[in-house]
This record gives structure tokens, sequence and C-alpha cells, in this order.
């Protein structure tokens, strides 16, 4: 196998690792923070039971359509946040060493004969393999972004149902 094609392989699973990681941070991160953001719901309950003013009414309408889009946009976050971490399935073809769920189908007969054919053509095993892993990179990538652009309506609608809830 190539000393390039090798490194080139472990550089992109390094590159896949990282966007796993940062996924799983930020959804610790918009997990905590939605939790503590759910004591605002509390809010609502200052209008049950009271005959609501025209300004209080306004309020209210406000406060349900800021709660609403705040929870629409943790929605969307969380979606793509656990579409960077979600495992990603091998495409049908022919069975692959490199595929968890191929090799635990095949019987040992079998594994060793993929085996021998991966070593005399292990060039192009690997060759599959980078392109697999950065097909799989680039997904996780584009998700992680598009994640991390949905923070910014996340935190917007959840600082303005808090401050409409404390006004």
């Amino acid at each position: 196998m190539s000393n390039n094609a090798e490194k080139s392989l472990l550089s992109i699973q390094e590159q896949i690792n990282k966007f796993d990681n940062k996924a799983n941070s930020l959804i610790t991160i918009v997990g905590i923070v939605f939790a503590l953001s759910l004591g605002i719901l509390d809010t609502f309950n200052q209008f049950v039971g009271i005959e609501l003013t025209e300004e209080l009414q306004y309020k209210f309408r406000l406060l349900i359509l800021l709660s609403t889009l705040y929870f629409i946009s943790f929605t969307v976050e969380l979606v793509f946040l656990i579409l960077v971490v979600y495992p990603r399935k091998k495409k049908e073809g022919q069975p692959s060493l490199t595929y968890y769920a191929d090799v635990a189908g095949l019987s040992k007969e079998q594994i060793r004969e993929l085996l021998r054919e991966s070593e005399e053509n292990s060039l192009a095993t690997t060759i599959d393999q980078i392109s697999i892993n950065a097909k799989i990179c680039k997904q996780k990538h584009r998700f992680l972004i598009i994640a991390i652009w949905s923070l910014i309506p996340l935190f917007a609608f959840m600082f303005s149902v808090f401050f409409t809830a404390i006004l």
C-alpha cells in the first residue's frame, strides 16, 4: 500500500472524528441550554386566570410566536447535529473487509478469499476507502456547517423569548 494513500486515508478518518466530536459537544451544549430555557415556560402561567389587557394580549401572542420559533429552531439544530454523528451505511456492491456489517455476514473462507484479493490489489482497496471516507467527511462537514449557522437563530429566538418573558 502506498504511504501517501495510507496518510490520506488516516487524515480523512481523523477529520471525520473531529466533526463527530464537534457535533457531540454542540449537542451537549444545545441540550443544556434547552433544558435551562424550559424554565421560561413558567412565564405562560402569568397569563392564566387573569383578564388580559390589550398590552398583555400582545405580549402573550408574541411570547407564543417566539417560543414556537425557538422550538422549531431547536429541532432543526438538533436534526443537523444528529445527522453529523449518524452512522453511515455502506452502499450496495461487493463485500468490503473494511465494513463491519459485510465482514459479519461472511464465512471464514470468504474472509480469507477477500484478504487474498485485497493483498493483491491493496492500492485499489485503499483508494476505495479514501473515496468512501471522503464522501462521508464531506457530508458530515456540510451538516456541521448548517448546524453551526443554525445556532444564530436558535440563540436569537431564545434570548427574544427570555426578554419578552421578563419585560
